[in-house]
């Protein structure tokens, strides 16, 4: 069936692939990045609203340099680097720009790492590198100190002494409780 598909595809006119591609592709893939071009339209107009300016060194000789991943690209006169809207942000160099909300909406709700990867289908380490990137952002604004009840509890964990001639007590027989803690 799928060869019999493939062949009446490739027997269509090259406009009418093109025109049923696009259709399979709104019907089938989020619009994750059309959502996204608003969002880009925010950052930029936020991040420069006294006018473009580079990220790395403030000068306002700034020109466009192409695109990037339909991300515009541009180059600073004096120190000849490049930047984008999104750098030195917390999203800065993420693939998964359209997750990102519904990442942040779930770690203030309190969802575990692991529900977040499974859930947004990344791996758990992309889940750990996003909430230290949005801990540091908090912190670099000045939210440091931590409000409301914090609970701390002792917690005793079993040291071995194995190899080590001069303990300080007798060895114990394989294992056993401690009758005071060390």
């Amino acid at each position: 069936m799928w060869k019999n598909l493939y062949a009446d595809f490739i027997d269509l006119p090259k406009q009418e692939q093109i025109k049923l591609f696009n259709l399979l592709k709104v019907e089938f893939f989020t619009s994750e990045e059309n959502d996204l071009s608003e969002t880009f339209t925010t950052i930029r107009e936020t991040r420069f609203k006294e006018g473009l300016a580079c990220v790395h060194c403030g000068c306002m000789k700034v020109k466009r340099n192409g695109k990037y991943r339909n991300r515009q690209r541009y180059l600073c006169n004096d120190c000849g680097r490049s930047f984008n809207d999104l750098t030195n942000t917390p999203i800065s160099g993420s693939r998964y720009l359209g997750k990102w909300s519904k990442y942040f909406r779930m770690m203030v709700e309190g969802y575990t790492l692991p529900k977040i990867a499974a859930e947004l289908k990344i791996h758990i380490s992309t889940c750990f590198y996003w909430r230290h990137k949005i801990l540091f952002a908090l912190r670099s604004l000045g939210f440091q100190g931590l409000k409301g009840i914090v609970e701390s509890d002792e917690t005793f964990f079993k040291e071995s002494f194995k190899g080590r001639e001069v303990i300080g007590r007798e060895p114990k027989e394989r294992g056993g409780r401690d009758e005071k803690r060390d």
